[in-house]
């Protein structure tokens, strides 16, 4: 049977460990999804969408001739 002082410890420990390896593997994400996207951008030229257009009225003479 533990100790309780050696379970605190453990669970202390597990937590330390949990955040640091979260926070480990955010970075590693980040890098991969960085990686990628620069192999990416010379195949496709660009990854972001596109804009949008802002769509134009005609003229009021042109819009009274519809």
């Amino acid at each position: 049977m533990k100790s309780p002082a050696l379970s605190l410890w453990l669970s202390s420990v597990n937590g330390a460990l949990g955040w640091w390896g979260g926070h480990a593997a955010n970075a590693v994400r980040r890098q991969q999804r960085a990686a990628l996207t620069e192999m990416l951008k010379p195949a496709t030229g660009t990854l972001s969408k596109p804009k949008r257009r802002t769509r134009r009225r005609g003229t009021t003479a042109k819009r009274k001739a519809l």
